[in-house]
């Protein structure tokens, strides 16, 4: 079986969606450990958001995409889904799986974030508010914070926060020119 279809069969039988990933990208997907799965080396885990943040600031990453369940304590498990590709700069942090976390509304919420940045994908192909040379970064955390934001050659142009990762997901597929 192929480790896209092991991810894929992995989060359904754990009663989640799983996200839309570019057909590349989805070829190239491995699995490296339980609950993780990606198509680049992985030597700090994707539950060390920040560092996949600052990555992206210090140097040129190539596209990627990681889709992973991890975390420590009884109330600090997130499913990570970081996908880069072409102009698009997406990291979700979303938590599940903690101790006290409501399992239905976290499964409900990652359902919904879900749909929402594979809706961005979509609409990223019609471009109707992206220039040439664009980037737009999303990054949503239930544990540190949403925002996204808009580069044009590497000039910042855009950046809004939001308090939840679905809300922010919402107004930058808005922004893209997409209903959301």
């Amino acid at each position: 079986m192929a480790d896209i279809k092991k991810a894929r069969k992995l989060f359904k039988e754990s009663g989640l969606a799983f996200p839309k990933i570019p057909k590349e990208l989805a070829q190239r997907l491995k699995q490296q450990r339980e609950w993780l799965f990606s198509t680049r080396k992985i030597n700090i885990p994707p539950y060390n958001l920040d560092y996949y943040i600052h990555e992206l600031d210090i140097r040129d990453v190539k596209d990627y995409a990681i889709v992973a369940h991890s975390g420590h304590g009884v109330n600090s498990y997130a499913i990570q889904y970081y996908l880069l590709y072409g102009d698009l700069r997406m990291l979700l942090h979303l938590g599940w799986g903690g101790v006290y976390m409501d399992a239905k509304e976290t499964t409900a919420k990652i359902c919904q974030c879900f749909s929402l940045a594979d809706e961005i994908i979509a609409a990223l192909k019609n471009r109707e508010r992206f220039k040439a040379g664009d980037r737009i970064t999303i990054v949503g955390s239930d544990f540190y914070g949403s925002y996204w934001s808009v580069s044009r050659r590497n000039r910042q142009i855009k950046k809004i926060h939001y308090k939840t990762p679905e809300a922010m997901l919402a107004k930058a597929l808005n922004w893209l020119g997409a209903p959301g």
